[in-house]
Order: structure tokens, then C-alpha cells, then sequence
């Protein structure tokens, strides 16, 4: 199964990245652990190892261009792959529909729930009010027997 590489964030501060070589080419077998690129940040250029095994299938980011954190850099797969898929943006798991929820229905359901919720704290409060009340009427009460 063909792995996506994005544009890794190598610094805190880093919101895009230059690919100033690539160490490997389009059908070389990677391991993990092996430098794939050699990435310009704001701060330094960095070597970028690969975490998969595999072969390098594609590569986004030509050498010299600059691009976004998380934009496609690379895929790493097993030889005669199909990537398009991937390459044109679509996730691994697109074929599953999405489920739809119908916001209006929802939103009614969670605006009653909110209403309810309300209403339910207000009685609450005035329950807890009238058994303070309760509480210092019984203790005015025995006062006046001890005196």
C-alpha cells in the first residue's frame, strides 16, 4: 500500500520549505531510515529520512521548489503501484461514502436539548434557594425555643 510524504514541519516556525536536493529518484529503493531530501526551512537545510520501506513512486516537489507544510512531497510504494489516486489529492479511504448529517435536524435537536438544559438548571437553582430558605427557617426556629 503506497505511503503519502508531506512537507514535514522541521521547526516550530517553519510554515513552508525548500527542496534543495533529493538523494534519491523516482524507482530507487528507500528504506526506512534512508535520507530522502535535503529540506530548506526558514532557519536550516535538514536531511528528511523516510519512515517506510518501499519505492519512491513519485515526487511532488521538484528540487528548487517551494511549497507548504503538509503539501504532497513524495509517495513511497511496492514498484508498478497505482498512485493516481494519490496524486491527484484523493485520500487512501475516498471510495467509502460520506456519511451526511442533516444540520438542520440537528441543530433543532441540540437548540431543544440547550432549552431543556436551561430550564432544568433554573428549577434546579429555585429548589436550592427554597431549601436554604427552609434550612434558616428551622434554625430561627430552635433559637427562639432557646431563648
Amino acid at each position: 500500500m503506497a505511503e503519502v510524504i508531506n512537507m514535514p514541519r522541521l521547526s516550530d516556525t517553519m510554515e513552508e520549505g525548500v527542496v534543495a536536493k533529493w538523494l534519491k529518484k523516482v524507482g530507487d529503493k528507500v528504506s526506512e531510515g534512508d535520507i530522502l531530501a535535503e529540506i530548506e526551512t526558514d532557519k536550516a537545510t535538514m536531511e528528511f529520512e523516510s519512515f517506510y520501506d518501499g519505492t519512491l513512486l513519485h515526487i511532488g516537489i521538484q528540487e528548487g521548489e517551494t511549497a507548504p507544510v503538509d503539501t504532497l512531497l513524495a509517495i513511497l510504494g511496492e514498484k508498478g503501484e497505482d498512485i493516481s489516486d494519490l496524486i491527484n489529492g484523493k485520500d487512501k479511504n475516498s471510495d467509502k461514502k460520506e456519511k451526511k448529517i442533516p444540520i438542520k435536524k440537528n441543530l433543532i435537536k441540540t437548540t431543544q436539548t440547550l432549552k431543556k438544559r436551561k430550564l432544568h438548571l433554573k428549577i434546579k437553582k429555585k429548589i436550592k434557594n427554597q431549601l436554604q430558605k427552609l434550612k434558616f427557617q428551622k434554625v430561627l426556629r430552635s433559637s427562639r425555643c432557646l431563648v
